[in-house]
Parts: structure tokens; C-alpha cells; sequence
């Protein structure tokens, strides 16, 4: 699918309200289109702001249900105090100065290792070039094998990633910019060795 028709298919779907969140997350030019043309008609911004928008809505629910709960928890307690309170003697004495009962698990709970976030490659985000075996990665001017090379990205290089992904001559393309320059790259080879491997922005 060309940048083009990506494009005319980002300002199809302003009109409609919605975005495809797998275009909008992947492809630039959908993006870039779907968000121009909802500031246009002076609509809230792109999908991540809506999402924003309906995320802090929540929030702010969320947090009046919670306040609304600890309101009446706290009643209820304040409700049940005094029987024991109004109470006077050497046994109520005792009860008020006896500490907290202290809960003892029959059994030992384990504890679960937190799970590393696990990063993909994606638009905005940072890659290295790897797997190359001494040569190097080429960058090219379009995402496809004849168009002529603008870069080259040698092994361990940290590149941006700018756009992508592009399915082109069976390989999947993403537009990088490091200290060689800008340029659309391959994924992987066609057996499958990886030759961009993301990375936490340094």
C-alpha cells in the first residue's frame, strides 16, 4: 500500500470519527493525514489524544467512586465505635489498650518476578543494527531493493526510527536516521536473521 493512497485513506476516516488503530500506529503518512484533517474541522487532535481524553474521563470517575466508598466505610466505622467506647471499666481498659491482632499466612505467598516490558519496533522508537556480518546495512531513497542507497548503517549503529513498517520485494521496510544519513532499511532477511533489534532510547 503507497504512501499515497495511506494518505487519501487517513482523511477518509476523519470524516468518520474513528481511525484503523493498526494504520494509525504503523503508518506516518495515515497518520499525519487522519490528524490534519480533524484539526481542520477544529475537532479534537488524532486517536492518542481521544484516548487521552476518554483515559483522564475514567480517571476522574474512578476517583469520585473511590472518594464515595471511603466516605461510607468511614461512617459505617464511625457508626460501630461507640459500643465499645462508651464502655468503662478495667475491661474495657483492657480492650483499648490490647495492640492489633497480627495475621500470620498459614502459607508462605510467593512472590512473582515483575515481567520486563517487552520493546517492538514501531515508529518513534530506537533500533541497532545487527547480524551484519562485517558489511553493511543499506538505507535506501524508497522502501524497495532498486531504489538507490542514501546510507549505510554499520553493525551496533543506534538508528531512529522514523517510519514504518512498508511491505516491499518481500522484506519489511522501515525509514531510519543515523550518523550515515536517512533512509528506508529491511527488517530481516528472508531467512528470517533479524537486522534491526529494538532498543531503549539512550
Amino acid at each position: 500500500m503507497d504512501t499515497e493512497e495511506m494518505y487519501r485513506r487517513g482523511i477518509a476516516d476523519a470524516e468518520h470519527g474513528e481511525p484503523h488503530p493498526f494504520y494509525y500506529q504503523h503508518y506516518y503518512q495515515y497518520r499525519r493525514a487522519y490528524d490534519n484533517a480533524r484539526r481542520s474541522k477544529g475537532l479534537p487532535g488524532g486517536y492518542y489524544e481521544q484516548r487521552r481524553r476518554r483515559l483522564i474521563q475514567g480517571g476522574i470517575v474512578l476517583a469520585f467512586v473511590l472518594v464515595a466508598l471511603s466516605a461510607y466505610w468511614y461512617t459505617r466505622t464511625r457508626a460501630n465505635a461507640p459500643a465499645v467506647a462508651g464502655q468503662s471499666g478495667p475491661q474495657a481498659e483492657a480492650m483499648n489498650t490490647l495492640p492489633p491482632p497480627s495475621r500470620t499466612p498459614v502459607f508462605a505467598t510467593p512472590t512473582v518476578p515483575a515481567t520486563p516490558t517487552q520493546l517492538v519496533l514501531q515508529a518513534g522508537g530506537t533500533a541497532q543494527v545487527v547480524n551484519i556480518q562485517g558489511s553493511v546495512l543499506r538505507g535506501r531513497k524508497e522502501p524497495r531493493l532498486k531504489s538507490a542507497p542514501t546510507a549505510a548503517f554499520k553493525q551496533g549503529d543506534k538508528v531512529r526510527v522514523l517510519e514504518g513498517p512498508v511491505e516491499a520485494d518481500g522484506f519489511t521496510w522501515w525509514k531510519l536516521e543515523g550518523d550515515s544519513g536517512t533512509g528506508w532499511s529491511a527488517q530481516r532477511a528472508k531467512d528470517g536473521t533479524k537486522w534491526l533489534e529494538p532498543v531503549a532510547a539512550s
